[in-house]
């Protein structure tokens, strides 16, 4: 019984450090994409847009 209480703890710490990883690097990427529009000049992004469609 022990051991697999200590086996779910384990899982249960590994998933939890997994997800918060994971939910890092989503935090990361959408503050480097702000941080990539602010940068970007209002024509340009304007441009880019007409261009994409």
């Amino acid at each position: 019984m022990v051991t697999e209480l200590l086996v779910v703890w384990i899982v249960g710490v590994v998933a939890f450090f997994t997800l918060w990883v994971i939910l890092a690097k989503v935090v990361h990427r959408i503050s480097e994409r702000k941080r990539h529009d602010e940068d970007t000049p209002k024509d340009q992004t304007d441009e880019n847009t007409i261009q994409n469609t």
